[in-house]
């Protein structure tokens, strides 16, 4: 039986595979589960994917796609079949992952206030000040507990070895959090034994500290209570989904900047009853857009005037306004040594080997090995797809490398590195599982410390099979990639049984996460 689930299954000595040693035999940690796969039968998981299918679309889950001409609201893309971790790999991951939120939380400190990083030469000025995402009116600004990064998310890579990269770093409006809570409602439910059995680690806890971490925050007076709202650019924004998904699990009102207002130096919800004070803002707008009277004028989307009840300690922003800066990629390679001036410690997780264009040696590499190279916008704010070198012959070679050469400090390459690959069902095939190149998102939330949060998800991509990136240069899922839950065991949980063939609506997962 075994043998047909590996039918069509691919290995490769220039992948990792997550499932299968190098020798072809199931993983420790993999063993269960594929025993327990191996065991159902074709009909019952005919219905298990049914039943994912008619999840996602009662549940609404929807991924928004600019300019897609199948339409904006684009259905969630989800495998019933969960990347397993083993938990002694995961815990390294997350010491790897809270260290270097702690890093990049003091790099904004400093860049923001002292800015030793750049009288000490740890980073190239041109690099700091030459981006949009420097904001010059937060300079000085001393946010509420002196956190920067309330939510830190990065996209992780494993090379063929099996080591863990850092692909990207995303300290702007970290998105995937509600995704990842999602795939863990529905995933458990098609597995619910499994789910039991290996001990998975619950999600609860993850946003459960996520709102005592903000309400902590709140600079309340006498006897208010926090009053903690989700900031949206809208409906047309990507992943608006999330955005209402998570304001109504966290129990924070979402809002819109015209539904916010300042007076004086307070910030206020108009609601029906009158003005409502608000304390703090976890938003999920991009921080140039926050405030038109300071930042970008032409925003639509900000509240004037928040900046100076940031200034005046009467509001905490998460992230902080000016975040937004770090997630350039072309910070990477100076990474290691900041970290040894600002923690006093060796980097824990290497990122991908980075070359920014603004320096003449990286200009000098980028061009002899152009072809093993992946280049990509040094910036968040530009809206640019990542450009193969290997795919560009003649005139598109020579002009791409042009316009390298007239603006370098705007442009970053990145190696090539073969993603994993990971197994997932195929549904054009009976009982086969087929191999797709994987990555992660992991997530950290700052409470105390730095916590990282048991929430984290894959993306299993369709092509680029030799690329490690499943997101673009902005963050957002790329088109033709699926959602995968990811499973890290811990402790003994329970989950509901579920009828895969009438009852839609049996086994779900309550708010306190029964099954999450």
């Amino acid at each position: 039986m075994a043998r047909t689930l590996l039918a069509i299954y691919p290995q490769s000595a220039r992948r990792y595979d997550e499932m299968l040693s190098a020798e072809g035999e199931v993983r420790p940690h993999w063993t269960k589960f594929f025993a327990h796969l191996d065991a159902v039968a074709p009909e019952e998981m005919r219905q298990r994917l049914e039943f994912v299918d008619r999840r996602i679309q009662e549940n609404g889950v929807t991924y928004n796609v600019y300019a897609d001409p199948s339409g904006s609201d684009r259905p969630w893309a989800l495998d019933p079949l969960p990347l397993i971790i083993a938990p002694e790999e995961w815990a390294k991951v997350s010491t790897a992952v809270a260290q270097r939120a702690k890093l990049l939380n003091a790099m904004l400190a400093d860049l923001y206030g002292d800015q030793t990083l750049l009288s000490e030469g740890l980073l190239p000025p041109s690099l700091v000040f030459g981006q949009h995402g420097y904001l010059w009116p937060c300079r000085g600004i001393k946010p509420i507990g002196g956190t920067w990064l309330h939510n830190y998310a990065v996209d992780l890579a494993r090379s063929p070895d099996g080591q863990w990269w850092v692909i990207a770093d995303r300290t702007q409006a970290p998105s995937g959090a509600g995704y990842a809570l999602e795939n863990r409602l529905v995933v458990s439910q098609v597995f619910p034994e499994m789910f039991r059995d290996l001990h998975v680690q619950h999600l609860a806890d993850f946003f459960h500290d996520q709102q005592d971490g903000l309400a902590a925050l709140a600079p309340v007076e006498g006897d208010e209570q926090p009053h903690i709202v989700l900031l949206t650019p809208g409906p047309y924004n990507e992943t608006y989904f999330e955005h209402a998904y998570l304001s109504r699990y966290l129990g924070f009102p979402l809002v819109e900047g015209q539904d916010l207002t300042v007076r004086g130096d307070t910030l206020y919800l108009k609601t029906l009853r009158g003005l409502e004070r608000v304390h703090v803002v976890l938003r999920r707008q991009d921080d140039g857009y926050c405030d038109p009277l300071e930042l970008r004028g032409d925003s639509a989307l900000g509240i004037p005037g928040l900046l100076n009840v940031i200034r005046a300690g009467r509001v905490a922003i998460a992230n902080a306004l000016g975040s937004g800066l770090l997630a350039s990629g072309a910070l990477m390679g100076f990474l290691p040594a900041i970290c040894r001036k600002l923690l006093g410690e060796e980097l824990a997780m290497p990122s991908v080997g980075t070359w920014w264009c603004g320096e003449k040696p990286a200009l000098d590499f980028v061009r002899e090995n152009f072809n093993d190279l992946v280049i990509k916008p040094a910036y968040p704010t530009q809206r640019k797809d990542p450009v193969f070198g290997y795919e560009l012959k003649g005139e598109a070679r020579a002009e791409m490398l042009h316009r390298i050469e007239a603006r370098p400090h705007a442009y970053v390459a990145q190696e090539m590195v073969n993603l994993s690959q990971g197994p997932t069902w195929s549904r054009s095939h009976e009982r086969r599982l087929i191999a797709r190149p994987v990555g992660l998102r992991a997530y950290a939330v700052a409470t105390a410390g730095w916590l990282f949060g048991d929430a984290g998800w894959s993306g299993a991509c369709c092509d680029r099979q030799q690329y490690t990136h499943y997101f673009d240069a902005a963050g957002r899922f790329v088109k033709g990639c699926l959602g995968i839950d990811r499973w890290a065991g811990e402790r003994i949980h329970h989950a509901q049984a579920v009828d895969w063939g009438s009852r839609s609506g049996a086994g779900r997962c309550q708010p306190d996460f029964a099954c999450g």
